[in-house]
C-alpha cells in the first residue's frame, strides 16, 4: 500500500520497518506477495529544514537545512528529542525578535535582559545585536594569468620554515623561495592579495612575533614588537592592513596593523577571548569568533564605527569562521551534533545549511576564489579525506582516496584546483587535483622532508590555525 508521511513519521516510524519501499518507486508499489527487502538509498541531497535545539535560553533554537541522510546519521536520533522536525511554517518557536535592519547605519546594542529569579550561572555578555548588512561587494574576481604558486611549511631546513615554490618541484623551470631564512619555527603565512607580500608568525624572538617579507624572501620587516605572542595573521583587502590576534592584555584580543606607517590599532576589548580573524571582501568588515557568550561564536565587527554584531548564539561552540569571497556567506565549523561539521549561514545567521555529516570531525574549510564552493577535510569511515562542495548545486565531491591522510586544502587561483598534504608518496608532500576530484594527483612538492599546510592563492591558509 502507498502512504505518505511526513519526515518524522519516517524516521520515528517507517525506518523501523525492514520490508517498506522508501521512498516509493515512481512506477508505483510492487504487486504480489513477496515485495522487495532491500530499501532503495534515498537521494543525498534531498533537503529537510528543521528545528535544532541549541540549549541557549536566549535563542532555543536554530534554524538549519539538512540533507535527509545527516538526518537519519544525527538529528532524527533520539540523541536530539527537543529538534522540530520539520520546521513549522512560521519559524522556530522561542526565540528573540531579530531587529530590522537599519539601512545606513548600525543599530545600538539592546539592554540584556533581564530575570525575576537570580542564578548561580556564571554571567555572559548580553546577545548583541543582529549585522545590518546582508552582503558586502564581492573581491575582485582572478583574470586568466593569475599567479600560480604556492606558499608552504617545510621542515628540509631542519626547523618549521614557510617556502615559496614556482612550478613543480624537480622540473627545469620550477623555483623555491624560502621566506622564512631563519632557524626559528616559522608559520601561518598569509599572502596579499596583490602577491606582493607574505605576513607570517615566529618565534625567533622567544615569544610569537609577526613578520614580513616580499614573496621572493629578500627583505624580512619585523611587524610587531611585544612581550607577548601575536599569531594568526591575515591581509586585508587594501594590501596594506593586517588583522591579527595578540593576549598582551591577558587575554585574547583583535588588533590590526598597517605595515607601512606600522601604526596599531586594538579592534576588540571584551574580558573574553576574540580569536581567529578573518576579512571580509570589504577592507571595512571582519569576522571572528568570541567565548564572550559563554560557548564560541560567530562575531562581525564593522573596522570604521567599531560596532560589534553577533551571527551566531549557540550553546555549543561555533567557530574559525571565514567570509565567503563573493561577500554574501559565513562558513564555520560547529559541533551541534557531537562532531565538528562544515555549516554555512547568509551574514545575519538565518539561511543556515549544513555542509557536512561525517562519522568524524571536519576541519581546514576554505572558499574557492569566486566563493560559490568550498573544499575541507573530514573523516568518513575512519579516514581523513578532501572533499569539495558546490553550494549552488548542493553537490559534495570526493577529491582524494588516499588510504591515509589527506588535509588542509586549498584552492588555486582559478579555482579549478585544489593543492593539499598527502603521505600517498610515503612521506609528507603537497599535491594538487581537480577540484571535482576528477583525474589524477600532481605531486607539487618532491622532498624527503615534509612539505605541508600550502596556501594556493591569497587568503588565509587553514592548516596550520591555532591560539
Amino acid at each position: 500500500m502507498e502512504i505518505t508521511i511526513d519526515v518524522a513519521g519516517q524516521l520515528n516510524g517507517h525506518d523501523k520497518h525492514p520490508n517498506d519501499i522508501i521512498p516509493a518507486p515512481a512506477g508505483g508499489c510492487p504487486k504480489g506477495e513477496n515485495p522487495p527487502k532491500a530499501n532503495p538509498t534515498p537521494p543525498t541531497n534531498n533537503k529537510v529544514t528543521l528545528c535544532h535545539a541549541t540549549g541557549s535560553e536566549t535563542n532555543p533554537y536554530v534554524k538549519i537545512t539538512v540533507s535527509e541522510n545527516a538526518l537519519k546519521d544525527g538529528h532524527g536520533h533520539a540523541g536530539h528529542p527537543d529538534d522540530i522536525i520539520p520546521a513549522p511554517a512560521g519559524g522556530c518557536p522561542g526565540n528573540k525578535t531579530e531587529p530590522t535592519p537599519t539601512p545606513g547605519g548600525p543599530t545600538e546594542t539592546p539592554p540584556p535582559p533581564t530575570t525575576e529569579t537570580p542564578t548561580t550561572e556564571t554571567p555572559v555578555t548580553p546577545t548583541l545585536p543582529v549585522p545590518p548588512i546582508t552582503s558586502v561587494k564581492s573581491a575582485p574576481v582572478p583574470g586568466p594569468s593569475c599567479p600560480n604558486w604556492i606558499v608552504f611549511h617545510s621542515f628540509r631546513t631542519g626547523n618549521l620554515q614557510v617556502f615559496r615554490l614556482d612550478g613543480i618541484e624537480g622540473t627545469t623551470n620550477s623555483v623555491l623561495y624560502d621566506l622564512s631564512n631563519s632557524s626559528a619555527m616559522d608559520s601561518r603565512p598569509s599572502r596579499s592579495p596583490n602577491d606582493q607580500w607574505v605576513v607570517f608568525q615566529s618565534d625567533r624572538n622567544k615569544n610569537v612575533e609577526l613578520y614580513l617579507t616580499d614573496s621572493e624572501g629578500k627583505t624580512q620587516k619585523r611587524l610587531t614588537n611585544t612581550q607577548s605572542n601575536n599569531i594568526n595573521p591575515m591581509f586585508g583587502p587594501d594590501n596594506q592592513t593586517v588583522v591579527y590576534q595578540s593576549d598582551r592584555n591577558g587575554n585574547w584580543d583583535i588588533f590590526a596593523l598597517n605595515i607601512d606607517t606600522g601604526v596599531e590599532r586594538q579592534l576588540t576589548a571584551d574580558s573574553a577571548n576574540d580569536i581567529n580573524p578573518f576579512w571580509s571582501p570589504d577592507p571595512n568588515w571582519i569576522t571572528y569568533q568570541s567565548n564572550r557568550s559563554g560557548s564560541w561564536n560567530v562575531y562581525l565587527l564593522n573596522l570604521t564605527t567599531g560596532n560589534e554584531y553577533q551571527v551566531t548564539s549557540f550553546a555549543t561552540d561555533a567557530i574559525l569562521p571565514s567570509w565567503s569571497p563573493n561577500g554574501k556567506q559565513i562558513a564555520f565549523l560547529s559541533n551541534l551534533n557531537g562532531t565538528w561539521d562544515l555549516f554555512v549561514s547568509d551574514l545575519q545567521g538565518n539561511d543556515l545549511s549544513q555542509i557536512t555529516s561525517g562519522d568524524g570531525n571536519t576541519t581546514n574549510a576554505t572558499w574557492s576564489p569566486d566563493g560559490t564552493r568550498l573544499a575541507y577535510q573530514t573523516e568518513i569511515n575512519g579516514n581523513v579525506d578532501v572533499y569539495t562542495y558546490n553550494i549552488s548545486t548542493s553537490q559534495q565531491f570526493r577529491v582524494t582516496d588516499f588510504s591515509g591522510p589527506d588535509s588542509a586544502p586549498t584552492w588555486n587561483c582559478g579555482g579549478t584546483q585544489v593543492s593539499f598534504t598527502s603521505i600517498m608518496n610515503g612521506n609528507a608532500d603537497i599535491f594538487s587535483a581537480q577540484w571535482q576530484g576528477l583525474g589524477d594527483f600532481t605531486a607539487i612538492t618532491s622532498n624527503v622532508s615534509t612539505d605541508k599546510w600550502s596556501e594556493w592563492s591569497p587568503s588565509k591558509e587553514p592548516g596550520s590555525y591555532g591560539y
